[in-house]
């Protein structure tokens, strides 16, 4: 709730001329040591009074002390309902106020603030930065008097009796009224049940990272006690000024909730208004938070009896409070890492529907079903910056728990792969190969656990290559050969899915694919998933997730769970729905008849070209023995000038992935061969192609018959007659933003920018000028996955 209380121009005229009494420090107070019930000024006896009376539900005594609630009986019949309507609605009111609130931050970042939010002076500029009425720091609200103790109260200082302007006293003019303002020191004696706030070091502004808020320990605040109200009409001389009501008696000019600082980026103007006219409130760089130093008998007993409770809520609560006091606990995150890590996998048995006969291999399946969402629908993982997501953030603290246990030398060899598993998880791919690498150096234990660490290696491969889409490097062939190991040492069956299941993505993921062979792996995963008695859901995900399901007739069938999201959220339904099939193609023209042109291709050349002589030629040294594609009538003119194209003429696609064996037969060494994309017509396309004679790769764009050079470097070429050259069209974090990033011999080599490129075109083949090759195992893929989430890009 934001309450604003306004007023003309006229009234600040009036409030600083007639009302704003210079202050002067009470000095017989101030000076000595902190006062507390036993001091002998009245005004600061009642407040604390009054502050008691509402920390500890004492209602009926805090509403006689309230201004608010005195005002309302006089619009009311006094009786006991009025009061107790009175606390409701201010306890309301001090709720609404201290809300939890989206805040945005980076890239339109969503976090939520946590209790009292910001109190420390160094946030004091913030956009979220609230005005709190005095009375929200002794709050039932705020300080939860039923589960921890009444706060300490002592009185710090007392101002000398001046006058007030209150307006909605007697209408909405200003009212002189006299009294004094109260400063008391509020101790909130239980780090366990204080209430939360943004430590002082933390930014303020919503990010990906979880913030860290602390349990604040003492707050000064500032109370205003008015005092001649019988005068008035009231039935009490002197009440507590309590400004949380809508239409309750309030100082002119001063407001609360939140204040956009529009012309006052320090907030100091706003402070002076404050001390300008007495105003109740939080006494700015007073507030103090508890630290280890300050609970270490209570946090140690604390986590004792956290570590005797079962597995429940008020377990969780407990252990994250403490990680509030003291982050780096090693004993403490012993604990918790075992914690955030089941919660982290019960929200994916919860989201998916997947169930097992046990709690083993229950575990089992929910860190495949991970395994699969790591590297496909990855939104499950990236909600933590809204601040609602109970996987997301128990997944970051699990990291955070797994590393500090690591750090600290105190893990085992099953949390040490459970951390790389984490690691894979995050898309971390080479943290969480280092893990397992060296765990497995390490490892003294039995031939299954050896296995399952091999399993884990083959996965953490596996997620490298599909994100990085790198289907040629050699740890595609290394993955296979772990999970083929891994297969072999295991002995529970879910055990053995999860390495068939690698070997199932290993083939998908091959270039060219073997559809038969990933038939066969297929078929063996389905073996040892049905010999998973009681495992329920386990199944659609293998043959429905991004990866396979445009490879398995089944995944056209499957329609995933829908798991309920933020609205800022994208809906996974986009990717629970298969898309067309259609988008790998491969060519090793074996079917094709020699002499001629390869079904389904078309020939271009620029203008002024002579004919080419592109035409299916039997080699049983090629690459893919058999037939391939050779062009071996060379232009007359330079690279420049004129160009011969082999082009798929039912292929359209914007973000190609395109593969090709290439040999050069140009006599001289200036041969130029390799692939043309974002063919529109024979004077607008690309083509990247090597010279094998000088490892020289040049990438280039024409425009209208025009050549632009948009890239050059030399490639260190291994000695052999074949090298295989790969281009695909990638983007940055769906961004719509052309860029070509180019690989020799499985090694990526050059990464092309390029604002211009087209939306779509054909793709093939190509030579340039004096230059005659051979082609073999063309392979091209869609990669429906890169597209940018929007059409424009809407950041």
């Amino acid at each position: 709730m934001r309450t604003q209380y306004r007023h003309a121009k006229w009234l600040l005229v009036i409030l600083v001329t007639v009302w704003a009494a210079p202050i002067f420090v009470d000095e017989s107070i101030a000076a000595g040591k902190k006062q507390g019930h036993s001091h002998e000024s009245e005004p600061g006896r009642f407040v604390v009074r009054y502050a008691e009376a509402l920390a500890q539900n004492r209602v009926a005594e805090w509403a006689a002390l309230d201004l608010a609630c005195l005002t309302l009986r006089r619009q009311r019949a006094a009786s006991e309902q009025a009061d107790k309507a009175c606390w409701e609605e201010t306890l309301k009111a001090h709720r609404d106020l201290i809300q939890d609130q989206p805040e945005t931050g980076i890239f339109g970042a969503l976090g939520r603030g946590v209790g009292l939010g910001l109190l420390s002076e160094t946030h004091r500029h913030a956009d979220y930065w609230r005005e709190y009425v005095p009375a929200v720091f002794v709050s039932p609200v705020v300080i939860g008097s039923e589960v921890g103790p009444p706060p300490g109260l002592d009185v710090l200082k007392v101002w000398p009796v001046r006058q007030f302007a209150l307006i909605n006293l007697a209408g909405p003019e200003p009212v002189g009224v006299a009294g004094q303002t109260v400063e008391i020191l509020v101790s909130y004696r239980d780090p366990l049940t204080a209430p939360l706030a943004l430590r002082p070091e933390e930014v303020w502004w919503a990010s990906g990272a979880l913030r860290r808020y602390g349990p604040v320990k003492e707050v000064t605040i500032r109370f205003v006690v008015l005092s001649g109200l019988r005068k008035l009409g009231y039935p009490v001389d002197r009440a507590v000024l309590s400004e949380a009501l809508p239409g309750a008696p309030v100082i002119a000019g001063v407001q609360y909730g939140y204040l956009p600082q529009r012309g006052d980026a320090t907030g100091s103007a706003a402070e002076d208004v404050k001390a300008r006219v007495g105003a109740g409130g939080l006494v700015l760089g007073s507030a103090r938070w508890w630290e280890r130093k300050d609970a270490d008998q209570l946090f140690a007993a604390a986590l004792t009896r956290a570590e005797q409770m079962p597995r429940s809520p008020e377990r969780t609560r407990l252990l994250t409070r403490l990680t509030l006091i003291d982050p780096a606990d090693p004993a403490l995150h012993a604990v918790l890492a075992d914690d955030r890590l089941r919660t982290f996998l019960r929200e994916g048995l919860t989201k998916s529907g997947i169930s097992g006969p046990n709690e083993a291999v229950t575990q089992r399946l929910a860190e495949l079903y991970w395994n699969l969402q790591a590297q496909t629908w990855r939104q499950e993982l990236t909600e933590v910056a809204m601040g609602h997501s109970t996987a997301a953030e128990a997944f970051y603290q699990a990291i955070d728990s797994f590393e500090r246990l690591a750090a600290g030398r105190q893990t085992t060899p099953e949390r040490r792969r459970q951390l790389g598993a984490l690691y894979r998880w995050n898309n971390d791919a080479t943290s969480a190969l280092d893990v397992h690498e060296a765990l497995l150096k390490e490892l003294t234990l039995g031939e299954a656990f050896r296995g399952r660490v091999l399993s884990e290696l083959a996965w953490d491969r596996i997620q490298w290559l599909s994100w990085e889409r790198r289907y040629g490097h050699p740890w595609l062939e290394q993955a296979r050969q772990e999970a083929e190991e891994a297969l072999r040492m295991v002995e529970a069956p879910v055990d053995k899915l999860v390495a068939a299941y690698a070997l199932v993505l290993v083939e998908a993921l091959r270039a060219p694919r073997d559809p038969a062979r990933f038939d066969v792996r297929l078929q063996a995963a389905k073996v040892w998933h049905d010999r998973l008695s009681g495992a329920v859901g386990v199944w659609p995900y293998l043959v429905g997730n991004d990866v396979v399901k445009a490879l398995v007739p089944d995944g056209v069938q499957v329609t995933l769970p829908t798991p309920v999201r933020a609205p800022d959220v994208l809906d996974v339904e986009v990717h629970a729905k298969p898309p067309r099939q259609d988008i790998v193609w491969q060519w090793n023209f074996d079917q094709d008849v020699p002499g001629v042109l390869p079904a389904g291709f078309i020939v271009m050349s620029t203008p002024g070209a002579d004919s080419p002589a592109w035409r299916v030629v039997a080699d049983i040294q090629a690459p893919t023995p058999g037939h391939l594609i050779i062009q071996d009538r060379p232009c007359a003119t330079g690279p420049n000038d004129c160009a011969h194209l082999l082009l798929a003429d039912r292929i359209r696609t914007t973000y190609p992935d395109v593969t090709v064996q290439v040999q050069d037969l140009s006599p001289d060494g200036v041969g130029e061969a390799g692939i043309a994309l974002a063919v529109r017509d024979h004077g607008n396309f690309y083509a990247v192609t090597l010279n094998p004679a000088t490892g020289k790769l040049t990438t280039k764009r024409m425009i209208d018959g025009r050549a632009t050079v948009l890239g050059e470097t030399t490639v260190k070429l291994a000695q052999r007659p074949w090298h295989t050259l790969r281009v695909q069209r990638i983007n940055f974090l769906h961004l719509d933003r052309g860029r070509l990033g180019v690989y020799v011999d499985g090694a990526q080599v050059a990464a092309v920018a390029d604002a211009v490129l087209p939306q779509e075109g054909l793709v093939g083949l190509i030579t340039f000028g004096k230059t005659a090759a051979k082609f073999d195992g063309l392979h091209v893929l869609d990669l429906v996955s890169n597209r940018p989430l929007s059409q424009p890009a809407a950041y």
